[in-house]
């Protein structure tokens, strides 16, 4: 029976609503964390969530990114990655000026290059980063910390701009996450093996540059090393490019190279294996490994997000979520015709909303307020199908909620009361009214029914910048004389 439950069928009229899986997993991350300090209110959000979505799984995403667009995490979201993106370009900048220092350092204004200590410097800080990186695949907490995509992210959530109150939230959030689906390591290698390839092809190119319009000399100095050491390490570190077709030069020519030293030119043919063999080097252990392993972490990192969405039901704060969404679930009924009045009650069965209607609901007036309206604010138009009076009890609210889904309105005029403060109670019905009306307006009156409240009264603003707050500013406050300004 809870298997039939948790896959019911979705209203034609409110498709199953697609995300992409990482956006949707951070949200609901950032969610989590919030709620860890208390609940928050999300009746409405429950609601929408159990009546749009077809599983358990997609209901409890989808409650969450209807909370997260009430608290603007995606906004946020969005902000930290574009700031991402701003500090990762910046960073291969940087590396990439370093690349050119290095090689212009070593085909610069010297006509003599130490071949050996040249290839030490070009990748010399290479391997040690790498090094690093394979590191945290093997230990992702104890090395997570060590590369250039977690300085990208750690200076992402520090630059100007990111600092809403759920900002770090959503940091946080996005790291735990990764660290709980062994992404960080990929997401960091996806950064740094690009600006590295990057720094590579740089490199590549100055001392392509170089030697083609540059004569150079390529030899090797020691003072405690022997020769032999230098023709086997000639050999050993041409030997994977000599594959791919990078010339080694051989034993003889390593020794004259380090015979001749600065006082005379090798042959031009000499020096030319030993410029290859440079670039071949560089290009072999270099370039190569980086962009292989950045195409590794950009597949593992698909294959990791691609798994995202689903959240763990083992744990108790996603069970705590089921269970809510279980007791809206309607009871199992076998006779036909109980079951076909079950739904004909439910909210969302009224089908689309009818033009040219209108309801109007009192909500939490003072009882010494007469109703129901003897006039429509101008601007509000419609044939009245429904006049309510809530006193702010449970049932009733629920009670409007199923009457509203009966008739669907067009528009929902809401009368308050301006000298009061709008509270949680009001913003929930208004969230779980406005998917069954086209539009929202609220009207705040004062004790009189027929005496507008003044567009210029503290009440008007108060409502105003609690709207926008709620982030409702799709909802009107109009005015019984002229229709006052959206809430923009």
């Amino acid at each position: 029976m809870a298997a039939a439950r948790h896959n019911r069928a979705v209203p034609a009229s409110d498709p199953v609503t697609s995300r992409p899986p990482l956006p949707a997993a951070v949200i609901a991350g950032t969610v989590a964390l919030i709620e860890s300090a208390g609940p928050l209110e999300d009746q409405y959000e429950l609601l929408r969530a159990h009546s749009t979505q077809p599983t358990r799984s997609a209901q409890f995403m989808e409650r969450a990114w209807l909370l997260g667009e009430r608290l603007g995490l995606p906004e946020d979201l969005s902000r930290w990655r574009y700031a991402v993106q701003l500090v990762v370009a910046a960073l291969a900048v940087l590396v990439a000026l370093s690349a050119l220092g290095m090689s212009r350092a070593v085909v610069g204004e010297a006509r003599s290059i130490n071949a050996i200590a040249a290839l030490v410097t070009l990748l010399g800080l290479h391997f040690l980063t790498l090094g690093l990186w394979m590191l945290s695949v093997l230990w992702p907490a104890a090395m997570s910390g060590l590369s250039l995509g977690r300085l990208a992210l750690w200076l992402g959530a520090r630059m100007p701009g990111q600092h809403s109150p759920h900002s770090l939230t959503v940091v946080r959030a996005s790291n735990r996450l990764l660290q709980e689906h062994r992404l960080l390591p990929w997401a960091f290698g996806v950064i740094s093996h690009t600006i590295w390839a990057l720094a590579f092809v740089l490199i590549l190119a100055v001392l392509a540059f170089g030697f083609s319009f540059h004569a150079y000399q390529l030899s090797w100095e020691t003072t405690i090393l022997s020769s032999g050491f230098f023709q086997r390490f000639v050999q050993v570190a041409g030997w994977l490019p000599s594959l791919i077709g990078f010339p080694v030069p051989d034993p003889a020519a390593v020794q004259s190279a380090g015979a001749v030293g600065l006082s005379a030119l090798s042959g031009a043919d000499v020096q030319r294996d030993w410029a290859w063999w440079l670039m071949g080097c560089v290009f072999t252990y270099g370039l190569l490994p980086r962009v292989c392993f950045a195409l590794l972490s950009y597949l593992r990192w698909r294959a990791g997000v691609a798994r995202m969405g689903q959240p763990d039901s083992g744990d108790p704060y996603v069970r705590g979520i089921f269970l809510r969404l279980d007791a809206l679930d309607p009871p199992l009924v076998t006779d036909e015709e109980r079951r076909s009045t079950r739904v004909a009650s439910s909210p969302a069965s009224g089908g689309p909303a009818n033009p040219g209607t209108l309801a109007v609901i009192g909500f939490e007036l003072p009882p010494e307020m007469p109703w129901p309206l003897q006039s429509l604010p101008v601007g509000i138009e419609g044939t009245p199908v429904l006049e309510l009076r809530l006193a702010g009890a449970n049932a009733e609210r629920q009670n409007a909620i199923q009457a509203l889904g009966q008739i669907r309105p067009w528009t929902l005029l809401l009368v308050c009361h301006g000298a009061s403060s709008p509270d949680r109670g009001t913003a929930r019905f208004l969230r779980e009214t406005s998917h069954l009306v086209e539009k929202s307006c609220i009207l705040l009156v004062e004790a009189d029914l027929d005496k507008p409240v003044s567009t210029s009264a503290p009440g008007i603003r108060r409502w105003s910048d609690w709207l926008k707050a709620e982030r409702l500013d799709a909802i009107e406050l109009v005015n019984l004389q002229e229709v006052g300004q959206e809430n923009a």
